[in-house]
């Protein structure tokens, strides 16, 4: 019986609970505690999970830093690297000025090979990772302006030309202007290119010129008209085994030059700005020296490659020039830049900006 009232007694507890709750009424002395338990513990959940919600942010990626290169026909660009980023965005500016994605990357690099040689691009990146199924964007980079050439016509420029080679230096003084992204202009002497035919090739393919300075080193000024044609075409023949195509520049022996020799070498004749004395002096620091301490843009400067001083000159020469803000060119790529049209018979010394009139 007592069980039964017991019963009794809850169940109405219950129901003296609810109809307090529905009219409003005052609970603490009629409430049922384990029902406020439960609808306390609910409230707190739901109410707890709408603030978490409307609370959380997401800390933006900062900017990074990009910069680009043209380099075999292509674009490359790098950026530093950013705090919690894992995806970058490459936008490309198009026609009409606006930024327009063209790619994505987890790497601090890309490569644009959509690119027309001659014309200037336009980059920005921006750093983003991902959060609860959204991309957290920081804001894009400043602009990244490259130009598709390896040349930058507004930017210093100067040629570095060698002598009496082909020889056993010439691959090492190639290899360091490869690693410098420079090239410069080879007058080779007809006779020594069978021996290494293949450092001919080799300068060719990376990029350098590849000039005449006669097939045996001959004064050509001594030399009858007949003589000096020869002297041209024998040279020409031993470049063409050897790259393909004939010499379109020349430097005559000596600086040596006369009418006949103007008359007949049938190219134009590049003498020099610089002349380092290199043969002469035999001594590396004299050859830096006479380059670092007198070079300006335009210039032409005389080396003979076939000496070891020289080598190791040439190998401190070209980084110093680079870091000086020095275009290494050959002297074709010289005188296209500076708006020079070179003609058969003519001496040039430098190739310096011209002045406006």
């Amino acid at each position: 019986m007592s069980k039964k009232i017991c019963g009794i007694q809850m169940i109405a507890a219950g129901i003296i609970l609810t109809s307090v709750l529905a009219f409003g009424g005052d609970v603490h002395a009629t409430q049922n505690p384990a029902t406020e338990a439960v609808v306390t513990e609910a409230t707190t959940q739901e109410i707890s999970t709408e603030i978490t919600t409307e609370a959380k942010t997401y800390t933006k990626p900062g900017k990074t830093k990009v910069t680009g290169k043209f380099s075999k026909g292509k674009i490359v660009l790098s950026w530093n690297k950013v705090k919690k980023a894992d995806t970058y965005y490459i936008y490309r500016k198009n026609a009409k000025g606006k930024y327009v994605k063209i790619a994505q990357t987890g790497k601090l690099k890309y490569t644009d090979k959509s690119v027309k040689k001659g014309e200037y691009y336009n980059y920005k990146v921006t750093a983003t990772y991902q959060a609860d199924d959204k991309v957290i964007a920081g804001k894009k980079s400043k602009a990244c302006k490259v130009l598709a050439d390896t040349i930058d016509p507004n930017k210093k420029m100067v040629a570095l030309t060698f002598d009496d080679g082909p020889g056993r230096y010439t691959k090492t003084i190639v290899n360091c202007l490869k690693k410098n992204d420079a090239h410069a202009t080879f007058f080779v002497v007809g006779s020594s290119v069978d021996s290494y035919r293949d450092s001919v090739k080799y300068a060719y393919k990376a990029g350098c010129e590849i000039g005449s300075h006669s097939y045996n080193h001959s004064d050509l000024a001594k030399l009858s008209a007949k003589d000096v044609k020869a002297q041209m075409s024998d040279t020409d023949k031993k470049i063409k085994k050897a790259t393909g195509k004939k010499a379109t520049l020349m430097r005559p022996p000596y600086g040596s030059v006369g009418k006949t020799v103007s008359a007949n070498v049938g190219k134009p004749m590049i003498l020099w700005s610089i002349d380092t004395l290199d043969w002469k002096t035999r001594n590396t620091q004299k050859t830096v020296d006479a380059v670092m301490k007198n070079v300006k843009d335009g210039d032409i400067v005389l080396m003979h490659d076939i000496h070891e001083p020289t080598k190791d000159a040439a190998l401190k020469i070209i980084p110093k020039l680079k870091a000086q803000g020095y275009q290494l060119v050959t002297v074709s790529e010289l005188a296209k830049y500076r708006g020079y049209s070179l003609q058969k018979g003519q001496k040039y010394f430098s190739l310096r900006k011209k002045t406006k009139k």
